[in-house]
This record gives C-alpha cells, structure tokens and sequence, in this order.
C-alpha cells in the first residue's frame, strides 16, 4: 500500500545560478602557492650503476681473453656489518692487523670509522693508480641485513670522492654497486 505525499510539504522549484567566483579565486591563489612550495623541495638521488653483464665465451680465445681481463680487475668490495667495514677483492680481504675482525672497525663508542675507511681508500687508490685496472673506478657496496639504511647511504657518501690536501674534491671510487651477503 502506498501512502499518500503530504499536503503540507510544498517546495518550489528554485531557479538558481551557481557562483563559481569563490572556487576560482582559491584556485588562483592555491596553484601559485603550489608551485612556489614546490620549488623549495630538492629530492636527494645516489646515482648507482648496474653491474655489468657477464659475457659467455664459446671458444678458447674467448676464456684466455676473458682470464687476461680478469687479472687487469680489482673487485674492490666493502662490507658492512655491525662490527665494522671490511674491504676486500675477488683475491684477499684486507685485515685490521688487529686479528680476524673487519678492516676499518667501529668506534668505541659503536658508530661507524667512516674517516679511518676513507683513508684506506685513499691508499688503495693510490697503489693502484696506473696499473691499469679497468674496474679501478668502482666499488661493491653489501651490508648486512641489520644495518640502518642511513649508514649505508654514508658509506657510499665516503666511497665516492674525498678532499685532498689542497682542498679539491677528487673521485676516490664514484661507481658505486649493490651486492648481497649470503648467510
């Protein structure tokens, strides 16, 4: 059973034209104040290279090539952990001297040697001017998985230039790559 409308109610139909005035004007003011906002905001970005693909030889010549270029290459790997930084190659790690623990290790008071790493770079970079390695540019960056991700972007802060004793800035290792440790 359907029930009667009210008598009572009676609404009109009122002809009415929008004002989009206010709307406007916010969005005059609005859009200029975005964009003015977004100039201030500067994005941070770590410029990573890939690792470059391996090769697959089919001949003799080919492996003999690929030994011959095998022997001009650095591997230069730094691994981060919670006791420390340790620096190797594909052939030897580098020790503390101090025992078995990591090359550069923390500070008493558990932050990160960054300081003492660089050096060691320096002097890395040094003994290899020259030789002819084609990686001589590039490092391998690999952290644990309990490492905050702030230490590892100051790694590669420390990895990639240092200031000499003149002052100028000069690329210590700048290609910087990702690795994994395997547990």
């Amino acid at each position: 059973m359907a029930y009667k409308p009210s008598m009572r109610r009676n609404t009109e139909d009122v002809d009415m034209e929008l004002d989009i005035r206010p709307v406007m004007n916010l969005m005059v003011v609005l859009i200029p104040l975005l964009l003015q906002g977004a100039q201030w905001v500067k994005l941070g970005a770590i410029e990573i290279n890939a690792p470059p693909a391996k090769s697959v030889g089919t001949g003799d010549a080919n492996q003999e090539n690929d030994q011959k270029e095998e022997t001009k290459k650095l591997g230069l790997k730094l691994a981060l952990t919670d006791d420390g930084i340790s620096i190797a190659n594909a052939s030897a790690i580098l020790t503390s001297g101090e025992g078995d623990g990591p090359t550069v290790p923390n500070k008493p008071d558990g932050s990160y040697d960054f300081d003492g790493l660089r050096e060691k770079l320096i002097e890395i970079k040094k003994k290899i001017a020259g030789k002819g390695y084609r990686d001589q540019d590039r490092a391998v960056v690999t952290a644990s998985n309990d490492v905050a991700y702030k230490n590892i972007v100051d790694l590669i802060d420390n990895v990639q230039t240092y200031t000499d004793e003149d002052g100028k800035e000069l690329p210590l290792f700048p290609q910087v790559n990702f690795g994994s440790i395997l547990k």
